[in-house]
C-alpha cells in the first residue's frame, strides 16, 4: 500500500508545511502514477476540523497572568486582557489559519494574593481584584469553550499565604494555647524542634514550617480537615468549568512529616471523582527517577524537567545535534512512566516562569529555537508553550524572575511602561525579538513554526497518543527518527539535526511508495523522496504516515 506524506520540510532556516501524496485513491493531490521518480504536486497544510481534540491530549499555552495582556492600563495583566487575545491563541475557526491553534491554556494562580505572582493564596475561591472579577473568569471559560480550549488553573496547596484566614486564626489559637482547631492546618512546633525552613509565630515560643518564604506557611496535608477544604476548592473551580489543575510544588508535599505521595494520590483520586475526565499535571522539579516514582500515584502528567531548560535534553540536542540519543531517551522515558501509570501523559516544555527563557539558552538564534520547537512539540504527550516563546522573547540569562516574566510583546508599545518587577527598561526593551502583530503576518517567523507544528500534531494523533515502537537509526547521529503507533496506525517522524549537512537514509520496505519532492519557499533546500530513499536538508523534520 502506498504511504501518504502528511507534512514535511519543516526547516529551521525556513519553516514550511506541505501536504503531498501519491496518485490514486482518495489522495489530496496527484502525481504521475506508476513513476517512482515523479514529483508530487504540493498544497499548503490546512487545519483539519476533524482532528480537534476531545480528550486530555492537548497543545497547552502557559499564561503568566500578570504579564500577558493589560486591558485597563494599570500595567497589570488581567483576565479581560486574556479574553481579548483569545483569537491570537485560537480563534475557533480551523479555516482561518492566522491563529496559533493551541487547544489548552494553563493559567498561573488567579486567586486573591498580595504578591504579583499569586503563589501565596489568601482566598482560594476568588479572583484577585487586580486580575478582574469572577464574572470575567466565567466569560473566559465560556469563550474558551467556544474555541475548544481546555483551561487548567494553578492549584497551590503545598502552602497558603500568611494572610489567609486559616493561618491568621491558627496564630490566634496558638497564642491562646489552643492547638485543636486551625493550628492543625499547619506544621507548628515548639522552638526547640524548629529547624531550617521554620519561622516564628510572633509573641510565642512556636514556629511554623515555611520553606519557600515566611509569607507562605506550609499546610498540614495529612489533616482530614485540610483535605476537606481542598476538596471544596477543587469542586468550586471544576464547577466553574476548568478542565483540571496544575499542582504547584508537589515534591514538597512530603515536608513536615506528611506522606506526599499518599496525599497526591488522594488529591488525584478526589479530582477524578469530582470530574471523571479532569486533568491533573504536577510540577515536580526533580530527576527522572523521582518523577517516574510519582506516576505511581495515578497522576495524569508531570512536567518533564530533565528534558527542559538550558541543560535539558531538548536544548543540548540542538547543540550536540545527536538526535538519535534524544529519541532513545524519549522512548525509554515514556516506557518507564507507562509502566507505572498506563494512562500517563508526558509533558514536554523548554522553559517556564521560573527559568531562563529558551531563546536566551539557545543563543538568541531563531534557527535553534525552531529546531528545539520541532523536538519538544513533536514529542509524545502534551507540549507546553511558555507565553512569548513563540516570539523568541529573551529576558535575561541571569537569575532574575522578573526577566522571565516580562510583558507579552503584542506591538512592543507595552514596554514603554513595563511592570515593576526588578527589570530595567533597557533590559526589557532588548528582550523583544519579534512582536505578535508582525509575527502573525510572517510565514517564516518562529510563530509560524509553532502554528504549523500544532497543526501537524493535531492532524496526526499518533504523535501525542502513540507508543514509540522503534527508533530509526541512520549512519549519522544527527539523522534519526521514531515510529509511533496508535489505534492500529503508524507514523514515522524523521529529523536531521545537523546545522549544515543534508542527510539521507533508506527507509524500511514498509514505507516504500513515497514519491516526489517537497520544496521550501525562497530556498533551494528541499526534502526528497524516491522509492523508499529519504533525503533531508539541515535542521528539518518530516512526518510520514
Amino acid at each position: 500500500m502506498k504511504k501518504k506524506l502528511i507534512a514535511v520540510a519543516m526547516m529551521a532556516t525556513l519553516m514550511t508545511s506541505v501536504l503531498t501524496s501519491c496518485g490514486g485513491g482518495n489522495d489530496t493531490t496527484s502525481s504521475t502514477s506508476g513513476d517512482s521518480s515523479a514529483t508530487s504536486q504540493s498544497k499548503t497544510l490546512e487545519p483539519n476540523k476533524a482532528v480537534q481534540s476531545t480528550d486530555n491530549y492537548r497543545n497547552f499555552y502557559q499564561i503568566f497572568v500578570h504579564s500577558f495582556c493589560d486591558s485597563n492600563g494599570d500595567r497589570i495583566g488581567d483576565i479581560p486582557g486574556i479574553i481579548s487575545k483569545l483569537d491570537y491563541l485560537n480563534d475557533g475557526n480551523p479555516e482561518s489559519g492566522d491563529d496559533l491553534g493551541v487547544d489548552g491554556i494553563w493559567l498561573t494562580p488567579i486567586a486573591q494574593s498580595e504578591s504579583y505572582h499569586k503563589y501565596s493564596v489568601e482566598d482560594y475561591c476568588s479572583v484577585d481584584e487586580n486580575f478582574g472579577t469572577m464574572a470575567d473568569f466565567e466569560k473566559l471559560i465560556a469563550e474558551c469553550d467556544k474555541r475548544g480550549i481546555h483551561v487548567i488553573t494553578d492549584l497551590v496547596v503545598n502552602h497558603s499565604s500568611n494572610q489567609h484566614e486559616w493561618f491568621i486564626k491558627a496564630c490566634e489559637e496558638v497564642r491562646a494555647g489552643n492547638f485543636d482547631g486551625y493550628a492543625k492546618y499547619y506544621h507548628i512546633v515548639k522552638e526547640e524542634d524548629a529547624v531550617t525552613g521554620y519561622a516564628p509565630i510572633e509573641g510565642t515560643e512556636y514556629y511554623y514550617e515555611a520553606n519557600f518564604s515566611d509569607t507562605m506557611p506550609e499546610l498540614n496535608l495529612s489533616n482530614p480537615d485540610v483535605r476537606e477544604e481542598i476538596k471544596k476548592i477543587m469542586k468550586f473551580w471544576l464547577d466553574k468549568g476548568v478542565a483540571g489543575f496544575r499542582l504547584d510544588a508537589i515534591k514538597y508535599y512530603d515536608t513536615g512529616g506528611d506522606d506526599g505521595k499518599e496525599f497526591c494520590k488522594w488529591l488525584v483520586d478526589t479530582a477524578h471523582e469530582l470530574k471523571k475526565d479532569s486533568y491533573i499535571v504536577g510540577e515536580n522539579w526533580s530527576g527522572t527517577g523521582t518523577v517516574a516514582e510519582w506516576y505511581n500515584t495515578g497522576i495524569d502528567s508531570q512536567f518533564n524537567f530533565p528534558m527542559s531548560a538550558a541543560i535539558g535534553n531538548y536544548i543540548t540536542t540542538v547543540r550536540s545535534q545527536n538526535v538519535r540519543k534524544l529519541l532513545s531517551a524519549e522512548q525509554k522515558w515514556n516506557e518507564s512512566i507507562k509502566e507505572r501509570n498506563p494512562n500517563a501523559i508526558d509533558c514536554s516544555f523548554l522553559s517556564n516562569h521560573d527559568m531562563v527563557r529558551s531563546a536566551a539558552s539557545l543563543g538568541k538564534k531563531v534557527e535553534n529555537e525552531k529546531m528545539a520547537a520541532m523536538f519538544y512539540m513533536l514529542a509524545p504527550g502534551n507540549p507546553y508553550i511558555y507565553y512569548g516563546e513563540e516570539l523568541g522573547l529573551l529576558g535575561s540569562e541571569k537569575d532574575n524572575d522578573g526577566t522571565y516574566r516580562l510583558p507579552m510583546p503584542w506591538t512592543g508599545d507595552e514596554y514603554d511602561k513595563i511592570p515593576v518587577m526588578n527589570v530595567t527598561f533597557d533590559v526589557a526593551k532588548a528582550s523583544i525579538v519579534d512582536t505578535a502583530d508582525k509575527a502573525q503576518k510572517d510565514s517564516n517567523s518562529l510563530f509560524s513554526t509553532y502554528k504549523q507544528l500544532i497543526t501537524l500534531k493535531l492532524q496526526n494523533p499518533e504523535i501525542a497518543r502513540g507508543t514509540i515502537s522503534k527508533i530509526v537509526e541512520t549512519a549519522n547521529d544527527y539523522m534519526a527518527g521514531y515510529v509511533t503507533e496508535y489505534d492500529g496506525k503508524k507514523v514515522l517522524v524523521m529529523y536531521n539535526a545537523s546545522t549544515d549537512k543534508s542527510a539521507d537514509t533508506t527507509l524500511d520496505s514498509e514505507w516504500q511508495g513515497i514519491v516526489g519532492e517537497v520544496h521550501a519557499q525562497n530556498t533551494d533546500k528541499k526534502a526528497e523522496f524516491s522509492g523508499n530513499k529519504l533525503t533531508l536538508p539541515p535542521q528539518s523534520v518530516v512526518v510520514i504516515r
